[in-house]
């Protein structure tokens, strides 16, 4: 891969950041002051990495968590903004900001370093021409397993239905995202159907098996599960493959397995609140993370790789060797487009009834 230069770190000097008029795109203008509130999933951005932005620009940065894009959505849609300037949603989350009105128009294009977006990453689903998001992290989701647990003779597990119907000595140390995208399509996948599927018989299958794997669960959620794999609280766990390579190195038993049903496909972003008070700060930091090197830190830390022109020669080697990085010949691996609305809302009645 040709390695591209930076854009020239442009814009005029700025400390106050007045949002845009409604229906305006935002303008770039370089912050060298004030602040930013970033909401972002559980452990993933590094504090190291946060210090240094504020070391470089002068701008003070507060990160706030939240473990699903829908809870990340429910507040931002109920508080207007909640008081955060950067979001960082997934594909399918992005596109359904984008029709709320609850995403701030960037033209990541447009960006000082817009251009280190990889052209593959230029044009998605969920935001043609990337006019609200730009690309952060990307992975796949399956599950993780303590190999030191498997009896002699017994065979690992490989596929998802293995995972919902899994026995001793697994059972009831198993953990799940608090997730119902990815949970509900992961029994869709098991059950032999394709997620956003409007089949009445397929969905029942998916919520029957879900309510059969109930006994089995320890964990519903998707905060600590690293710590937990790494520990042996949950002996098998719904993950992210970034996530796992990064437990296997607390413990290396840890197998990350793709599914032979099928994996789904993430891409988080940054993105801008439609009711961001900082925004200049807030497109500084997004344009400092499209520097190569500073989105390698990201990418090295978290255990995923990054859209972003310069960034896979930066990976480290234990990434570049990780089976959970590298997908086996053959893998099954897609993005799922955002479900329609009456799909999604069988998805939570689905989840719910799960979780309940």
């Amino acid at each position: 891969m040709a390695v591209g230069g930076l854009g020239a770190c442009g814009g005029g000097l700025g400390d106050g950041s007045d949002s845009p008029a409604a229906g305006s795109a935002a303008v770039f203008k370089e912050a060298t002051s004030g602040e930013l509130a970033i909401y972002t999933w559980s452990d993933y951005f590094p504090v190291d990495l946060a210090a240094k932005f504020e070391d470089e620009t002068g701008i003070k940065v507060t990160l706030d968590y939240y473990e699903n894009n829908e809870a990340m959505m429910t507040k931002i849609e109920a508080s207007g903004g909640g008081g955060y300037d950067i979001v960082v949603p997934s594909d399918y989350a992005v596109d359904l900001m984008i029709e709320r009105g609850q995403l701030l128009q960037i033209n990541a294009l447009d960006l000082p370093n817009g251009l280190n977006i990889l052209p593959e990453f230029r044009e998605v689903y969920y935001d043609p021409g990337r006019k609200y998001s730009v690309p952060y992290l990307y992975g796949t989701t399956g599950y993780a397993y303590d190999s030191s647990l498997l009896a002699e003779g017994q065979a690992p597990p490989a596929t998802w239905m293995d995972y919902f119907t899994i026995g001793e000595p697994f059972a009831g140390k198993v953990g799940i995202m608090n997730d119902q995208v990815e949970s509900v399509n992961a029994a869709l996948r098991a059950v032999g159907a394709e997620p956003c599927t409007d089949d009445p018989e397929e969905l029942q299958a998916a919520s029957d098996l879900l309510e059969g794997f109930k006994d089995k669960v320890l964990t519903i959620s998707s905060d600590g599960i690293l710590d937990r794999l790494g520990t042996g609280d949950n002996s098998m766990a719904m993950i992210w493959n970034g996530a796992s390579h990064r437990a296997a190195m607390t413990n290396p038993n840890v197998v990350f397995v793709y599914a032979t049903e099928g994996l789904g496909s993430f891409q988080d972003n940054w993105a801008v609140t439609a009711g961001a008070k900082n925004v200049d700060q807030a497109l500084t930091f997004i344009n400092w993370m499209l520097v190569p090197k500073n989105a390698a830190v990201a990418a090295n830390y978290q255990g995923y790789n990054a859209g972003i022109e310069g960034v896979s020669e930066l990976l480290e080697a234990e990434m570049k060797a990780d089976p959970a990085i590298v997908p086996p010949a053959g893998a099954k691996m897609d993005v799922v487009a955002t479900c329609p609305t009456d799909i999604q809302n069988k998805y939570t009645q689905i989840w719910e009834s799960f979780k309940g």
